[in-house]
């Protein structure tokens, strides 16, 4: 998903706000992020 950010910004922001709501989703279910998260902020 990072070298798509430089080639098309428009569609990287829309992914990663995807990310960011499976991440709550996902947190609210009680899954353990620590381990699959690879992205840092």
């Amino acid at each position: 998903m990072l070298p798509i950010k430089d080639v098309a910004p428009d569609t990287y922001d829309s992914m990663y706000k995807r990310y960011l709501e499976l991440k709550v989703t996902l947190s609210s279910l009680g899954v353990n992020l620590t381990e699959l998260d690879r992205i840092k902020g």
